[in-house]
């Protein structure tokens, strides 16, 4: 493998060596910070990969040529693009395919992208197949802001509740709580139960610190293996509302990817492998893989989905039937429109649950703390009124 991608790359070689243990722990951290560098610069620029596949698929339908589009495009793209667009530029001038070229931008090009790419130049239709590319970026950048967007405003909710009962419980009612005592009254039980509180709070601030890291640590260190990502991937497709919603997005992703490969040439098997690596769900991804292989023996399509008892009915009887209509990438693209319908529906459903019941908490808390604060003030009132 090694030495195919080297000569790929047209680099001269003399001789190939396995790295020692010490060199090879340095090389992954390396590659490991190079994957996530590589991860951040995909999330971030995805606007930006959009805008060139659109505009690469304009030049390109007008009848500009490969590397005088790039030269046009990269005059127009911004600055945190242009370095990727000139490596990309660089490649094809050398001699490489736009596909290739790409690949070597994987950071930042899909999978799905350059395959596209590959079968479009391949076939001669590379403008055609650029225009379903920028289609097909722009829905599923869609689909991930619509999730995103309708969980910020819960997320924001919940940060904010532990952020104003931590002050609350460790500045405001310590200097509350101080006051009351000074009339030597005995306390309320509500009162009682928020002192104790505040004082645990204010006496192992440091113990609870370095317990909330370690736990921090420990899972982040769990939830990098498989067996830890599995576990947890589980445990959320168990989840009520959220393993649903879970289901339908990467449904849908395996879907639209699956269905734009087919429509674009790609054989099914290859759709397949690329439509698994963008599933983020590891139980499903596996399933994904196991039907994939199945089919690769050769059994049906349908009944290699079915199999696996995981992924929806509804999905099995797409594949069943495309299989059967030689229609499989239609069917499997409006089965995407219609998982795309369900995933906004039941996003509004899941932020229109969690927004009351976050907002009651906060309400909860804060009442509670003032009626522990308000108790004795009104029953230190009923004395002195006495007296």
């Amino acid at each position: 493998m090694a030495r195919d991608l080297l000569r790929r790359q047209g680099i001269e070689f003399v001789s190939i060596r396995c790295l020692d243990e010490s060199s090879k722990s340095i090389h992954s951290a390396a590659w490991y910070l190079q994957v996530l560098a590589n991860r951040w610069n995909g999330y971030w620029l995805s606007s930006d990969v959009s805008w060139f596949v659109r505009e690469l698929c304009t030049l390109l339908r007008v009848g500009c040529p490969v590397v005088e589009a790039l030269d046009l495009a990269i005059a127009q793209s911004s600055s945190r693009m242009k370095p990727w667009l000139l490596r990309v530029r660089r490649s094809v001038q050398s001699g490489s395919t736009l596909a290739d070229s790409m690949r070597e931008c994987s950071g930042l090009f899909s999978s799905v992208l350059i395959e596209m790419v590959h079968v479009g130049e391949t076939a001669g239709t590379l403008p055609a197949i650029l225009q379903q590319a920028a289609e097909f970026q722009e829905r599923k950048k869609r689909l991930g802001n619509r999730i995103g967007s309708a969980l910020l405003y819960p997320s924001m909710v919940l940060v904010l509740s532990i952020g104003v009962t931590l002050f609350l419980m460790t500045v405001v009612v310590p200097t509350l709580l101080e006051s009351l005592q000074e009339f030597g009254q005995e306390l309320p039980w509500p009162t009682r139960i928020l002192k104790s509180v505040s004082d645990f709070l204010l006496r192992h601030y440091l113990h609870g610190a370095l317990a909330i890291g370690a736990c921090g640590v420990f899972l982040g260190i769990a939830l990098n293996t498989q067996k830890g990502k599995r576990i947890l991937h589980g445990l959320l497709l168990r989840t009520p509302l959220l393993g649903p919603l879970i289901m339908k997005q990467n449904s849908s992703r395996l879907c639209m990817i699956t269905g734009t490969l087919l429509s674009s040439g790609v054989e099914l098997i290859p759709a397949l492998a690329i439509a698994e690596n963008s599933i983020t769900n590891i139980p499903i991804k596996e399933a994904v893989s196991t039907a994939r292989s199945r089919i690769k023996t050769g059994a049906d399509i349908g009944r290699a989905i079915s199999m696996s008892n995981l992924l929806p009915v509804g999905l099995v009887q797409v594949f069943t039937l495309g299989q059967n209509s030689g229609e499989l990438d239609t069917l499997l693209l409006e089965i995407a429109n219609d998982y795309d319908s369900q995933v906004n529906l039941m996003a509004d459903r899941l932020a229109s649950i969690l927004e009351p019941v976050l907002i009651i908490g906060l309400s909860l808390i804060v009442g509670f703390i003032l009626l522990a604060t308000l108790l004795p003030i009104l029953e230190t009132g009923n004395v002195l009124s006495e007296q």
